[in-house]
């Protein structure tokens, strides 16, 4: 039996409203999905032959190969996984783009027991560093070779050293 005209446009209405209201949400969730990235693991190389490189680096990517892409506009994280050779209580940490000459990253926070490594280090256990990159606007885009190291202050003991490429798009 159909159901009364008020009953049917009270059910239209409410389907609408379900569906006005399900489109709000897929619209937030690839929004979000949108400004999110998944961390993979990036190919990085030695500083030099002295010294250490980390065990992994992962880094929150645009792409899935390839060098790393970071957006303008949007946070990226980095996180290097290591043993260090020495203990630590104050950790340098460095990063800066590599061309004809090497030029700091503006506004980097450089002491990485504050914000970005759990402290003390302690020789010959795993430790992570994890680093949040906003992506300036200002930033030109290219593909930028970038070298990042960490350094006891104490010693200026390098604990670990590595170089590898983002492409700022």
């Amino acid at each position: 039996m159909p159901l009364p005209y008020n009953q049917q446009e009270s059910r239209m209405g409410t389907l609408r409203a379900c569906m006005v209201l399900l489109g709000a949400l897929v619209g937030m969730i690839l929004v979000t999905e949108a400004a999110t990235f998944n961390p993979r693991r990036i190919m990085f190389a030695r500083c030099t032959s002295e010294e250490k490189i980390p065990r992994a680096v992962f880094m929150t990517c645009a792409n899935r190969h390839g060098v790393c892409e970071v957006r303008v506009g949007n946070t990226h994280n980095l996180r290097a996984i290591f043993i260090s050779d020495v203990n630590s209580t104050d950790v340098d940490s460095h990063v800066r783009w590599n061309s004809w000459f090497e030029v700091p990253l503006p506004n980097q926070r450089r002491n990485a027991c504050e914000h970005d490594l759990p402290c003390p280090i302690i020789a010959n256990r795993i430790s992570r560093f994890t680093y949040t990159l906003d992506i300036q606007d200002f930033w030109p885009r290219d593909e930028y070779p970038v070298i990042w190291s960490l350094t006891d202050r104490a010693t200026d003991t390098t604990i670990f050293c590595f170089k590898f490429k983002i492409n700022i798009v």
